[in-house]
C-alpha cells in the first residue's frame, strides 16, 4: 500500500522531521491501513429493522440516516447511490448510469430500472476514430441516466422526498469528506489524467498536486448541482442551467452531447428476469445487462448436485464444471445479447432450462474442451425462445435475426473491439480480445474452417494479443433491505477510473462509450441505444421472500463473481462474510487463462493444469475479482447479516 503525508506537513518539517517522518513509514502505513481505520467489524452487520452494505461509510451512513428516518430500502438505496457519487467519484455519479432490481414485500412484485448511459444522436461523428486516445476524452461521453434512473426508483417505490433524500449527497459535497488511502492511491496514479481539464484537476489537484490522505475534499460545484435537483428533480439535470453547463463544457472539449440528448433521456422501468435455482428463485437485470447471463450459468450447473461433488476451491471436479460453464455464457453473451430494441436477442432461450440442458452436455467432465478458450463458441438459443424478436427499432446496422446470431462474437480487429467487453464498467482488470472461428462437435455453429477464415481468426488473436491495457477500477454495488422486507440491489458507474475525466458543473462524466463494438453486431453504435454492460444486480426469493441480496463490480468478472457468490450461499449454505472471504476464479471466452485466486489449494490447481486450464494464480484475494456486497436474510428469524467485500473497502450498518 502507499503511504502518505500532506503537503502542509512536509512544508512545516524541517530535513530531520523529513527524514524521521519516512524512517517512521511503516507504522504509518499500518496506521492507515483500512482495518485499522474502520476496524474488521466494519465489513460486517446485522439488523432486524434494516441493513445497508456499501463501498464508502458515508455512503453506509446515508441510507442507515434514511431508514431511521422512516424511509423504505428504495428511499436509503437512492440515497446511498447519490452519495456514492460524490465520495467515490472515481466509480460512479452523476454523470454515469447504472441498473437496479427493486422487490417490493408487500406487492410480491419485483422491478428493473435500467438507467445505463445511451449513445446520443451525433454518435456516428465518433464510430471510426480510435478507442484508445478518445477513452479519457469528452469524446467517450454518453448521455448519462443515473440522474434518471435514481429519480425515477424514488417516485415511483420511494416514500420521502427527493430534497430530503438527497441532503447525505449535497452535504458530502459541500461540506467535504476525508480522503481516505483508496481514492488518494486513485487521484496520485491518475494525476497527469486528471490535469488535462480545468473542472476536473480543480477538484482533485491543489496548485498541480494530487490531493492527498487526510485533505477534506469538497465539491461546490457538485453541491449545486445537486441542490438544483433537489429542487426542480430531473428537470434540474437534464434542463435549465445545469445542462447548459454540461452540454457547453463537453462541447468545448470535443464530445457531441446536445441539450435534446440530455432532454430526452428517459430511464426505462419493467420486469426483471426470472428464473430458479435449487429452491430459490433467481431475480436479476434485465438486456443489456447480464442479469440473463447469471441465471443461464446457474441453470447450467444445476444440472449437477455440487455440494456431493466438493466445494470448487477444494474439488478440481467442481471448478473444471464451472469454468466450463461460464466459458459458454460468456459465448452467448458476446455473440447474442445487447440491447433489445435494436436487434433479436433470444434471452427467452439463453434463460431457458431445456437450453442449459443441451449446454450441459456439450461440457467434457474430465478435460477442456475446446482446448483453447477462445475456441468457445455460441450455443444456438433461438430454437428455444418461444417468444421470438421483439425489438421495437429498426437497427440500420444489419439484419437483425440473421446477425445477432453468427458466432463471430464481438472480437475483431478495429480499436473499438479491443475495448468494447465491458470497458466501461471495469474493475481492475486487463482484457484481451479475438475472433475465433474454430468449430467442436457440440452441436453448436457449423465451423467455418476456410483459409481465410483460419488467417482472419489468426490475425485477430495476434491483434488482440497486443491490447493489454489497464482497465481501471470502477464500478460501484450497494445492498439494501428494510423493516418491511423490501430489497433493493443496485449497481451504478462511469467507466474506468474517473470515467473520461472531463468534468463540467461539477459532474464528472461517464466514458460509455467504450462499451459498443463497431463490427455491426448486436452491440455496435447507434443513436439512442444502450451499450451491453456486465452490471448484474440480483435478489434471490426463497418461499417467496427475499433471502440474498448480491452485486458486484469488476467489468466481465462480475458475471462470474455473481454466480459463484450464489453457489457459495445456496449450495454450500454459507453466511455472507464466508461466501465473500471464499477464492474466486474467472475466465471467459476472450481468455488466455483461468484466472485464480490463492485460496484455491495447489493440488486442484495441479488437477486443472493435467485438464488443460492455462493457470494464472494471483496472492491470496485481489481486487481484480471484485468488490461484492453481499445481504442474507435469515429465511427462520428473518435477521439480515450482510458483509462487505474484504477486497475492496466497505462498510454494513443495520439495525
Amino acid at each position: 500500500m502507499r503511504t502518505f503525508i500532506s503537503r502542509a506537513g512536509i512544508r512545516s518539517l524541517g530535513s530531520a522531521a523529513i527524514i524521521l517522518a519516512f524512517c517512521l513509514l511503516p507504522a504509518i502505513a499500518f496506521i492507515l491501513s483500512p482495518s485499522v481505520l474502520h476496524g474488521q467489524e466494519a465489513g460486517i452487520a446485522c439488523g432486524d429493522r434494516g441493513l445497508a452494505v456499501t463501498s464508502h461509510p458515508r455512503a453506509t451512513e446515508a441510507a442507515m440516516e434514511i431508514l431511521r428516518m422512516g424511509g423504505n430500502a428504495v428511499d436509503a438505496a437512492v440515497a446511498a447511490a447519490f452519495t456514492l457519487g460524490v465520495v467515490e467519484p472515481h466509480a460512479s455519479g452523476l454523470g454515469g448510469g447504472g441498473g437496479m432490481v427493486i422487490y417490493l414485500k408487500e406487492e410480491g412484485k419485483s422491478y428493473f430500472i435500467d438507467y445505463y448511459a445511451l449513445a446520443p444522436q451525433r454518435v456516428g461523428e465518433l464510430v471510426n476514430r480510435d478507442r484508445e486516445s478518445d477513452r479519457h476524452t469528452a469524446r467517450s461521453i454518453l448521455v448519462p441516466g443515473t440522474v434518471a434512473g435514481l429519480t425515477l426508483a424514488l417516485e415511483r417505490f420511494g416514500s420521502l422526498p427527493l430534497a430530503t433524500v438527497l441532503q447525505p449527497a449535497i452535504r458530502s459535497a459541500s461540506d467535504g469528506f476525508t480522503i481516505d488511502e483508496t481514492l488518494a492511491s486513485l487521484i496520485l496514479d491518475s494525476a497527469e489524467m486528471l490535469g488535462g481539464n480545468e473542472g476536473t484537476s480543480a477538484v482533485f489537484l491543489d496548485m498541480g498536486f494530487p490531493r492527498m490522505v487526510g485533505d477534506t475534499l469538497r465539491q461546490p460545484e457538485l453541491a449545486w448541482t445537486l441542490s438544483e435537483i433537489a429542487s426542480r428533480g430531473t428537470a434540474g439535470f437534464y434542463e435549465g442551467p445545469v445542462a447548459a453547463k454540461l452540454v457547453e463544457g463537453i462541447a468545448a472539449a470535443g464530445g457531441v452531447l446536445t441539450l435534446d440528448d440530455l432532454r430526452n433521456y428517459k430511464a426505462k422501468l419493467s420486469e426483471p428476469l426470472h428464473g430458479t435455482y435449487r429452491d430459490c428463485e433467481i431475480i436479476s437485470a434485465g438486456l443489456p445487462q447480464s442479469g440473463g447471463s447469471v441465471i443461464e450459468a446457474l441453470n447450467v450447473l444445476e444440472n449437477v448436485d455440487l455440494r456431493s461433488m466438493g466445494h470448487y476451491s477444494t474439488s478440481p471436479a467442481t471448478l473444471h464444471l464451472m469454468v466450463e460453464t461460464l466459458r459458454r455464457v460468456y459465448a452467448d453473451r458476446s455473440a447474442l445479447m445487447g440491447d433489445p430494441d435494436y436487434g433479436y436477442c433470444p434471452i427467452n432461450g439463453i434463460i431457458s432450462k431445456d437450453y442449459a440442458a443441451a449446454r450441459f452436455h456439450q461440457i467434457d467432465q474430465f478435460s477442456v474442451t475446446p482446448p483453447r478458450y477462445r475456441d468457445t463458441q455460441a450455443g444456438n438459443p433461438a430454437r428455444f425462445d418461444k417468444a421470438g424478436p421483439t425489438q421495437t427499432k429498426v437497427s440500420k446496422n444489419r439484419d437483425a435475426k440473421k446477425e445477432d446470431l453468427s458466432d463471430d462474437g464481438d472480437f475483431g480487429k478495429s480499436s473499438y473491439d479491443k475495448w468494447s467487453e465491458d470497458a466501461f464498467d471495469s474493475f481492475g482488470a486487463s482484457k484481451k480480445k479475438s475472433e475465433n472461428k474454430t468449430q467442436d462437435k457440440s452441436g453448436e455453429k457449423p465451423a467455418k474452417n476456410t483459409e481465410a477464415g483460419k488467417k482472419r481468426s489468426d490475425e485477430s488473436a495476434r491483434d488482440s494479443a497486443d491490447t493489454w491495457t489497464h482497465q481501471d477500477a470502477n464500478t460501484t454495488h450497494l445492498s439494501i433491505v428494510d423493516a418491511e422486507g423490501n430489497a433493493v440491489s443496485l449497481t451504478q458507474t462511469i467507466g474506468t477510473f474517473f470515467g473520461s475525466t472531463q468534468t463540467a458543473a461539477g459532474v464528472l462524466m461517464n466514458c460509455a462509450m467504450n462499451n459498443f463494438s463497431a463490427t455491426g453486431k448486436i452491440n455496435s453504435v447507434e443513436p439512442g441505444k444502450r451499450p451491453r454492460s456486465s452490471i448484474s444486480p440480483t435478489i434471490v426469493l426463497k418461499n417467496r421472500v427475499p433471502f440474498l441480496v448480491v452485486g458486484t463490480p469488476g467489468a466481465s468478472r462480475i458475471i462470474s463473481t455473481v454466480v459463484e457468490l450464489l453457489v457459495n450461499l445456496i449450495d454450500f449454505d454459507m453466511d455472507a462474510a464466508q461466501a465473500n472471504n471464499a477464492p474466486r476464479f474467472y475466465t471467459s471466452k476472450s481468455e488466455d487463462f483461468l484466472h485464480l485466486e490463492g485460496g484455491i489449494s495447489e493440488p486442484v490447481r495441479a488437477k486443472l493444469e493435467k485438464m488443460g486450464h492455462p493457470l494464472r494464480v494471483y496472492d491470496g484475494i485481489d481486487l481484480f475479482f471484485g468488490g461484492a456486497h453481499i445481504i442474507r436474510i435469515d429465511p427462520v428469524s428473518g435477521t439480515a447479516c450482510g458483509a462487505a467485500d474484504p477486497r475492496r473497502s466497505g462498510t454494513a450498518g443495520g439495525d
